[in-house]
């Protein structure tokens, strides 16, 4: 009796940990008859937009430092090429594959150039960044957003191809 007693209370503790464990509240979907305000219309839509194009803007920045890096590292690439090439290694991959990453950066200037038009244009934000058209600005951020990401996909595969011809260079340098 006393260990039946035992198991009824457990069993009632155990069930009222796992009601207190449910939500309380209810959850209901807002009716596709509301009418939401878009975000960008709001006080809070516009700092978002701000922050987006601060974002933007360090990352043009960014990609602009490594298109000034971009002539040393390739020049640097084509030193441990010609190395490899005297010491008896096989480096037609890796030469083809800085030959293709060069073509590639070149190709991508004009799309980093028309991005840095939008940044310094700034349709829709004033001379401090602040947003002075909502949509205009959005638009201008979108634009930026996709030509930034546009050269950094463009170039991609031809980096990592570069990097792994370089470090098969590596490798073999090892072996021999």
């Amino acid at each position: 009796m006393k260990n039946t007693l035992l198991k009824g209370i457990s069993i009632l503790v155990l069930a009222a940990l796992f009601v207190a464990a449910l939500p309380i509240q209810s959850v209901f979907a807002a009716g596709l008859q509301e009418d939401t305000p878009p975000v960008a219309e709001g006080e809070r839509g516009v700092r978002l937009v701000e922050r987006k194009f601060q974002i933007e803007q360090k990352r043009y920045e960014a990609q602009g430092k490594l298109f000034e890096r971009s002539a040393d590292l390739l020049e640097k690439a084509q030193t441990i090429i010609d190395r490899a090439a005297e010491n008896g290694i096989d480096t037609s991959a890796a030469q083809s594959a800085l030959e293709d990453f060069e073509a590639a950066v070149n190709a991508v200037e004009p799309l980093y150039a028309q991005a840095g038009d939008l940044v310094e244009a700034h349709a829709g934000f004033d001379a401090e960044g602040k947003v002075s058209d909502v949509q205009v600005a959005a638009e201008t951020v979108e634009k930026i957003h996709k030509l930034l990401d546009q050269v950094r996909d463009d170039i991609h595969n031809e980096r990592e191809t570069l990097q792994h011809a370089l470090w098969d260079l590596f490798q073999e340098g090892l072996k021999k």
